[in-house]
């Protein structure tokens, strides 16, 4: 769990530890800058932690069908076995009354209806079902009130679902159970063999309405006791399931569903130790039952055996490879392990199949922030957004599409965040994305517009700065707008206040140095731009400020030295500063001209 005093600053370049008590409200968060190379930096500030751990899915589902296969309930034999007791039982029953009845009218002409219907019972009797069910319709073609052929039609009926059904519950089956119970409506194999259709491919509620109806009608269905439960535990119906894993324990019911129904409700409980004995005791009946290997990893995994919990996961997934929670589970492992590249595999594997997975795109958009593959994160953001409302997401795509530039939208973003979670973080990030937008547009030679997003910038960032005084973030990005908007003095009053709170903050400092120089004060411009890179030689920010600083105020011979030194660090950096000391480049106080002439260098983070 990140721990709120562990406070980590992830800066493109250089940043520095100060030795002074952390600032409020960003003792847990990321500060991010933009990457202008010769002024106009800002920060962006995650509301976690750009490493935020993400939260594991905490077996929310217990069906065997999460996935979306197709397969057979875990006790198919057992229960197939008393389904086809009870259809021996109501054939007997069938042939019983027909004797009976045959008896009856043994001394009268029977009606056409009524041999079509003896000749479908000969069919149905030697197992011609296609036969008989032909012989049925056309008996109550001739009488729609002939209950002995509405009777044998629906026991036919079911003989060719189950055959259908075969040992998967084929899908196919369901339309003949369905008409099988509508021409008897008492057929409590028709419905128990619905329920396992339904229950086979996660419709579980048509699943629990079947099973209950076949069990209404004959309480001796007592295999059925434990996916009811199931079924009603996947509908949070806790007491329910409880209620029916009792039943099945005074029953002696004891299979694969009965162990499993227990152990997720032991594992419902926080009974890890039993819930584990229970699921091993379900792997001793069926050693592929991915739900119950799945459940295993879940109890290790908040045991603290990550590495075991992994390997379980794994193990499903060797067995099922489109068992979607189980790659939701390797996803949130490998994040928080910082392999976000195994992350992402993963959850492209669980949005593959489940497309309405909101988390899995959010987890995924994530993944893909942390590769800085921003315009993938930005498509699955988007996808996520269609479910989760949280000022995290929000916040989140903002930075990323700031990444790829498009400042429009990310501002639009981070307002809905703001609207979600008006504090001061959120503000600073909306006035963030308005001046790099306004940046943006002065490159663009569009100066009303950048005017315009300066404007919003600011108004924005003062109402961070009042909702927390010693926000940072919020400071900084207050002062690189002032110095968008040419407000020098008040962009030096503000980042010294913010080198009050970190005195060796260098993006700070380089931005102060530019106040100065804006105002025209080249010695204290110097000054500041010297310490950015007494803290850091390497800081090219700071070279390249230095040695322009030296050429305005004067000072060629300083200006060539210092050229020198950024040479040897950065060509390219030199090479424009070559352009200002040879006056190709003019700079306007603020360098403005010559912010995105600079090739933006990243630098590798440094951490105070």
């Amino acid at each position: 769990m990140f721990k709120l005093k562990e406070f980590t600053v992830f800066l493109m370049f250089a940043i520095f530890s100060t030795g002074l008590p952390a600032p409020r409200s960003v003792a847990a968060q990321d500060l991010v800058p933009s990457e202008e190379f010769a002024g106009g930096s800002s920060v962006f500030v995650f509301r976690q932690s750009r490493k935020q751990p993400q939260s594991r899915a905490g077996g929310g589902s217990v069906s065997s069908s999460g996935s979306g296969r197709s397969k057979a309930p875990r006790s198919a034999a057992q229960t197939s076995a008393q389904i086809a007791t009870a259809a021996k039982k109501r054939r007997a029953a069938a042939i019983a009354a027909r004797k009976q009845a045959a008896r009856a009218e043994a001394n009268r002409r029977l009606a056409l209806s009524n041999t079509l219907t003896v000749k479908a019972e000969g069919f149905l009797d030697t197992d011609q079902t296609d036969l008989a069910i032909k012989s049925y319709r056309d008996a109550l073609v001739q009488n729609a009130n002939n209950a002995r052929a509405k009777e044998g039609l629906s026991n036919a009926l079911t003989a060719k679902g189950i055959v259908v059904a075969g040992d998967t519950n084929n899908e196919a089956a369901a339309i003949h159970f369905e008409e099988a119970v509508k021409f008897d409506s008492k057929n409590d194999v028709a419905y128990a063999k619905l329920g396992a259709i339904h229950d086979a491919y996660g419709r579980k509620d048509k699943a629990l309405l079947n099973y209950e109806k076949a069990l209404a009608i004959n309480p001796e269905y007592s295999t059925l006791y434990a996916p009811i439960g199931i079924a009603h535990l996947d509908k949070g119906e806790v007491a329910k399931a409880e209620e029916f894993m009792r039943k099945a324990e005074t029953a002696g019911v004891d299979n694969v569903d009965s162990r499993f129904l227990k152990g997720v409700l032991l594992f419902k409980q926080n009974n890890d130790a039993e819930a584990l004995t229970a699921f091993n005791r379900v792997l001793e009946l069926d050693g592929r039952f991915v739900e119950a290997q799945y459940f295993k990893g879940q109890i290790l995994d908040r045991t603290g055996k990550s590495a075991e919990a992994l390997a379980s996961y794994k193990k499903t997934l060797e067995w099922e490879p489109a068992f979607t929670p189980a790659s939701f589970e390797i996803g949130v492992a490998s994040y928080n392990a910082g392999d976000y590249a195994g992350a992402a595999a993963a959850y492209e594997q669980v949005v593959k199949t489940e497309k309405d997975n909101y988390q899995a795109h959010a987890n995924l958009a994530s993944s893909y922030r942390q590769l800085e593959r921003f315009a993938d994160a930005n498509a699955q953001y988007a996808l996520a957004s269609a479910g989760i409302k949280t000022a995290d997401l929000y916040s989140e795509w903002g930075y990323c599409l700031g990444k790829v530039g498009e400042w429009e939208k990310a501002s639009a973003r981070l307002a809905t965040a703001k609207e979600i979670s008006p504090t001061a973080i959120d503000n600073s990030n909306v006035g963030w994305a308005h001046y790099n937008a306004g940046q943006a547009q002065t490159v663009a030679k569009e100066p009303e517009k950048a005017k315009a997003s300066y404007a919003l910038a600011k108004a924005a960032l003062e109402v961070a700065v009042q909702l927390d005084p010693r926000l940072d973030a919020a400071y900084l990005n207050l002062g690189s707008t002032h110095n968008g908007l040419g407000e020098f003095q008040l962009a030096v009053n503000v980042l010294k206040t913010v080198l009050g709170f970190r005195r060796d903050w260098a993006i700070a400092a380089n931005q102060l140095g530019l106040g100065y120089r804006g105002l025209g004060d080249m010695k204290n411009a110097i000054a500041t731009f010297k310490r950015v890179v007494d803290l850091d030689k390497n800081s090219v920010t700071g070279l390249f400020n230095l040695g322009a600083t030296y050429q305005i105020s004067g000072n060629a011979k300083e200006a060539k030295k210092i050229n020198d030194q950024l040479r040897k660090i950065n060509p390219a950096a030199a090479s424009r500063l070559d352009d200002v000391i040879s006056g190709k480049v003019v700079l306007d106080g603020v360098t403005r001209q010559i912010n995105q002439k600079i090739p933006s260098i990243p630098r590798l983070p440094r951490f105070p």
